[in-house]
């Protein structure tokens, strides 16, 4: 499976009806030496910003920042092996031949930070969306009560040589926090007409420092309602109103000189996969149980995967691998006789000395 990044898309929400994705599957060989038809790749479009983790293991596996970026996130089965590679001098001509392995399955879990230059943050009813449609484009919904915005907000300024903001209004709440995880600086949003302007900034800043305890982000503070009656007189930040623009122009010069000066992010360097290769006796294990042997171990279960136990010369091909991983060595060490039950995985036979 491959995720890829689009530009045209803002949102993980088609994937919530969707918690199932396979691949098509190849098609078998045939006669003449014929490779299968090789599975075709899913390829799914998410979000630029999507962070890709594997929900079990915690491990990030892509963090797809540029529209068109690709990562593979699970990979498809090996094909099996043709008749052609069981032929040997005495068996010229065999008549079975192994089936592929299974590809990977994973449960997935993707996280959509959103890659902007600032996020504007503040207390509910601070005037984050106002400021935003009075800086772009956007029209957010603005209301003269808390909690107005119930989703992440974007849109463009631009500074005073034209250069583009990419701005995000964050709304309250644990779940949106995380988009400030890409903004290169922080805008705090403060209300004027608050008792303690200064109070509402420490636990603005509180917040960032629990997403970016390294230092965080460049930060730039804004005092918003200052033509409100009510406003108070402060030295913190910019003084600003965003419904009559005052002080707006000075603000977006100090804004667009911050992101110049701040740090870009590294690019995510996924580690190299590392794939074991199959130690075979060192992890073969075999249980003695009421109704017979268990056998485990990487090597005897992929030999499983890979024969054919409904036709004869596919079983006796089984029996030759058990020998050469040494199982059936193993198996006589803990005690099995001809006749006992052997189960490796959800397959059973009868165990029968070679």
């Amino acid at each position: 499976m491959v995720l890829q990044a689009s530009g045209s898309l803002e949102t993980l929400q088609p994937f919530v009806r969707r918690p199932l994705l396979t691949a098509a599957a190849g098609l078998p060989g045939g006669g003449g030496r014929k490779e299968g038809r090789k599975g075709e790749d899913l390829v799914l479009e998410v979000p630029v910003g999507t962070a890709v983790f594997d929900d079990e293991t915690e491990e990030q596996l892509a963090d797809l920042l540029v529209a068109g970026e690709t990562a593979v996130v699970a990979e498809g089965g090996p094909g099996g092996e043709g008749n052609l590679h069981r032929a040997s001098s005495v068996n010229r001509s065999p008549s079975s031949a192994g089936p592929g392995l299974p590809g990977e399955e994973r449960t997935l879990r993707l996280e959509l930070k959103l890659p902007v230059d600032a996020a504007l943050l503040g207390l509910p009813n601070a005037g984050k969306s106002e400021l935003l449609a009075a800086l772009t484009s956007a029209r957010p919904r603005v209301g003269a009560y808390p909690h107005t915005t119930q989703s992440p907000e974007l849109g463009v300024a631009y500074g005073p040589g034209g250069e583009p903001l990419r701005l995000v209004e964050i709304p309250p709440g644990d779940k949106y926090v995380r988009h400030l995880d890409r903004a290169r600086v922080v805008v705090y949003v403060l209300d004027a007409t608050e008792p303690d302007p200064a109070a509402d900034l420490a636990r603005l800043r509180e917040i960032v420092q629990a997403r970016r305890p390294a230092g965080g982000p460049p930060e730039v503070i804004v005092l918003n309602k200052v033509d409100e009656p009510a406003a108070a007189p402060s030295r913190l930040g910019y003084p600003v109103s965003a419904m009559t623009g005052a002080g707006l122009e000075e603000f977006v010069a100090a804004l667009a000189e911050a992101v110049r000066s701040a740090p870009r992010p590294e690019p995510f360097q996924r580690a190299p996969r590392t794939r074991l290769k199959p130690v075979r006796e060192a992890t073969l294990q075999v249980w003695r149980r009421d109704w017979g042997f268990e056998v485990s171990g990487p090597a005897v279960e992929r030999l499983l995967e890979r024969t054919d136990l409904d036709r004869p010369d596919g079983f006796d091909r089984f029996q030759a691998g058990l020998d050469r991983l040494g199982v059936s060595r193993a198996l006589e060490e803990a005690g099995v006789a001809p006749g006992d039950t052997v189960r490796i995985g959800t397959t059973e036979f009868e165990y029968q000395p070679g």
